[in-house]
């Protein structure tokens, strides 16, 4: 995590055993700092972000990959526009978005 920043100095803090990530499984320092990334689908329903719970929404979390995965600044319309397109990414059950769902909906 960080191939243009730092990750871990920007986030500040002391690093923490989840810190390093696949090492933790595989015991191969390689995998330090590698984390298994889940998919996209629902992204906008499964804050907090990242491996620590450090990114609240989904604006902090594309500012913070652009970042430190990019080297990049994005723009707040950029961000937006990503943004948009991953609450694309959200299912329906029963015709609604699941981001609307109450538990009488479920039932």
């Amino acid at each position: 995590m960080g191939i243009a920043r730092d990750y871990f100095k920007q986030r500040g803090g002391e690093l923490t055993g989840v810190d390093n990530g696949r090492f933790n499984v595989t015991k191969q320092e390689k995998d330090r700092h590698f984390f298994k990334v889940p998919v996209l689908r629902n992204i906008e329903l499964t804050f907090p972000y990242f491996h620590d719970g450090s990114a609240e929404t989904l604006v902090d979390a594309v500012r913070i990959m652009g970042q430190v995965q990019l080297g990049k600044n994005f723009s707040g319309d950029e961000i937006g526009n990503m943004v948009a397109f991953l609450k694309t990414l959200t299912g329906e059950y029963k015709g609604k978005p699941l981001g609307e769902l109450t538990a009488e909906d479920i039932r």
